[in-house]
């Protein structure tokens, strides 16, 4: 009886719990919020992210980490300024 008990509230919990983070489309707030803050900040992150890169290369290419390097400091602020939907502000990109 407890076995069932237990199965049972665990279903329950994971039907539950999967309804609070889906989510159709952005609202009005999160789209304006990401036009106006987020875009900017992340355009800035990635040209100083890039600068920070280039000015880091020679040591990188000297410790072999020149990939992971770059895409901390240039893929992930690119894709999070340009390819992320708009509105959606954690993009698993």
């Amino acid at each position: 009886m407890k076995k069932v008990f237990i199965i049972l509230l665990t279903v329950v919990f994971a039907f539950t719990s999967t309804a609070v983070f889906a989510k159709e489309k952005p609202e009005a707030e999160e789209i304006i919020a990401d036009l106006i803050f987020l875009r900017p900040l992340g355009l800035i992150s990635f040209v100083f992210g890039t600068s920070v890169f280039i000015v880091s290369l020679p040591l990188a290419a000297v410790t072999k980490s020149t990939k992971q390097t770059g895409e901390v400091l240039v893929k992930d602020t690119f894709n999070y300024t340009f390819k992320r939907p708009i509105g959606e502000m954690e993009s698993g990109l």
